[in-house]
């Protein structure tokens, strides 16, 4: 009898030590430590140790697989997300602190956060603002008078020009976003209005005075400089100095046709601004002054320094 008694008294202590051990709030194992997943995109994945052999983590969803390392929370203090940190009383047990399978933190970086790449910026789709430069335009062209002495100096001549017309042509390079030089020729023309001559006026197509023009081909080194600003409107300011070939014809009565080629050297300065339209290609709108501060024609005396301005539009293509 005595036996069976001890017996049974054995059989209730087991069935109590189960119950108590299938109760994982009661104690926790300290074979089985919380460890933590690292993946390649930077997201934190807090687990047991237990949990690791369960199945296989490829890490699809994060960039590949992830790499495993001890944790610990006094140094990575994570919580679930959009949770804050609760306060624990000093004497509460650690392993209570830890956060369960599911506390996923951050990436360690915020440039993992987006998920979408961020807008192109102004700057990248301006287009290249290193390299080779083509600017082409073509605009109204406005020649001041030229005036001085026939070639014995008695006879004061002044000729008068209508608005004419203006092409350029200029391949350049950009040294850097604020600076380019360039290599510029253009094409001027301006018909003959009328010829003031020893007092009387002459005008184009009268009897006495035939049809006149003023041509100019002028070769320039220009330097050109650009405000690099963000957006996709740019300011610039440049010049430059060179030759010209000027031709002037005019035909009177009675001193009959005349027609001189002559080279003159002139200086040239520039303003304007761009508007980006598309990566690498710019709508050009300047303002230019060509001058002659000295101009020669043959037979004929000192001229007074000849300024000739125009108002373009054009395009300059980078690339």
């Amino acid at each position: 009898m005595y036996k069976y008694v001890i017996t049974l008294i054995s059989i209730l202590a087991m069935a109590v030590g189960s119950v108590h051990a299938a109760d994982p709030s009661v104690t926790t194992s300290t074979n089985d430590p919380m460890v933590m997943k690292i993946y390649p995109d930077g997201t934190k994945v807090v687990v047991r140790w237990s949990e690791i052999g369960k199945a296989v983590d490829n890490g699809e969803k994060h960039g590949g697989s992830p790499r495993i390392i001890a944790y610990d929370p006094g140094k990575e203090g994570i919580v679930p997300i959009g949770q804050a940190a609760p306060a624990q009383p000093a004497s509460e047990p650690v392993s209570s602190r830890l956060p369960t399978s599911s506390s996923v933190v951050a990436p360690e970086s915020t440039k993992s956060i987006e998920s979408t790449p961020a807008p192109m910026s102004d700057t990248e789709s301006y287009g290249p603002e290193e390299g080779f430069v083509l600017r082409s335009a073509v605009g109204a062209s406005f020649q001041q008078p030229l005036s001085g002495r026939s070639g014995s100096g008695r006879t004061y001549d002044k000729f008068i020009f209508q608005p004419g017309i203006r092409f350029d042509l200029e391949p350049g390079y950009n040294v850097n976003d604020w600076f380019r030089a360039g290599l510029e020729t253009s094409f001027i023309y301006n018909q003959l209005h009328s010829v003031s001559t020893g007092g009387s006026m002459l005008y184009n197509g009268a009897k006495n005075l035939g049809n006149g023009g003023f041509y100019q081909v002028p070769v320039l080194a220009n330097v050109t400089f650009t405000y690099p600003s963000d957006g996709p409107i740019r300011g610039y300011l440049g010049g430059g100095i060179g030759g010209a070939w000027d031709i002037l014809q005019a035909s009177s009565d009675p001193r009959g046709a005349y027609t001189s080629y002559h080279w003159n050297f002139v200086w040239e300065v520039t303003a304007g601004f761009t508007y980006n339209v598309m990566p690498g290609l710019d709508l050009d709108i300047a303002y230019k002054l060509l001058s002659t501060p000295n101009p020669n024609f043959d037979g004929q005396g000192h001229y007074q320094a000849s300024f000739n301005h125009t108002a373009e539009i054009g395009l300059a293509y980078r690339f």
